[in-house]
């Protein structure tokens, strides 16, 4: 079992497949993300295949376990996440050069004798990860009018159908603002989508 996401070009046998199970920390990924908990390492398979002057064909499946919370009942609940992705690393010889080059083609460069896919599993991990999280896709939620978590209790509240939800609503009731909360927490989100997208976003270039 490899605990690191760093590889030896002079380690990989010519022609043939080079498989690797892993095991990492989420934290050695950086994988730290608003109301995300990472519950259990990153797991997963990495093929390597050497080829044509010291390129790399990377085929990699990983994942792990992470908690959030619901966006309709707000309670907590663990879903476990996976990601696939291939890469193509070639060697360079003036590390100089690799930012320009990456940055130009998109291509995955390294120099010396080991190249690393820490980055690319970080942001196809984070990829996975529900914008809007659900414990389930036929989740209840709250009601609006006492806050009863509808999955787990039979809510006694009578809503008409002539009457808007909204004026249904006691004013004196703690739960009344919950409508509020959840529009809030979908404004959010859309924030913290737009923040991933950016922390994603990130080169994937490889160093040594």
């Amino acid at each position: 079992m490899k605990d690191t996401l760093v590889f030896d070009v002079r380690n990989i046998r010519d022609g043939v497949f080079n498989n690797h199970e892993v095991e990492i920390l989420a934290s050695q990924l950086e994988l730290d993300l608003e109301d995300v908990r990472f519950i259990s390492p990153v797991r997963g398979t990495v093929q390597l295949l050497r080829h044509s002057e010291d390129n790399v064909y990377v085929k990699a499946e990983v994942f792990t376990d992470i908690e959030m919370q619901c966006g309709r009942c707000l309670e907590p609940f663990e879903e476990d996440i996976t990601a696939t992705f291939e890469l193509q690393f070639t060697p360079i010889d003036n590390p100089e050069k690799i930012e320009s080059e990456s940055a130009e083609d998109g291509e995955h460069y390294y120099d010396g004798e080991t190249f690393d896919i820490s980055e690319d599993a970080r942001q196809a991990l984070a990829i996975q990860i529900p914008i809007w999280p659900l414990c389930s896709q036929t989740c209840d939620g709250l009601c609006s009018e006492c806050g009863v978590n509808l999955n787990e209790e039979h809510c006694t509240c009578q809503i008409t159908d002539d009457v808007e939800p909204e004026e249904t609503l006691n004013v004196n009731s703690p739960f009344a603002v919950l409508p509020q909360l959840l529009e809030t927490a979908k404004s959010e989100n859309k924030s913290k989508a737009k923040n991933r997208k950016e922390m994603i976003s990130k080169n994937g270039t490889s160093k040594t």
